[in-house]
């Protein structure tokens, strides 16, 4: 599980701000964040995090 932690932060340091930039990394933060939590994909709003990938879309 801290691996995946791991990855997730390295990858939230990739982000750029610019949402057509980081569609492949926020899509590859939310694969790991499934693994850690699987509920989030039907229930978003478990998410411990900033919000719902797909929220607004």
């Amino acid at each position: 599980m801290e691996t995946i932690e791991l990855q997730i932060a390295a990858l939230k340091a990739q982000l750029t701000g610019d949402l057509f930039s980081d569609i492949e990394t926020q899509q590859k933060i939310y694969e790991l964040k499934k693994q850690l939590n699987p509920a989030i994909e039907h229930a978003p709003e478990q998410d411990d995090d900033d919000g719902c990938l797909y929220c607004g879309s």
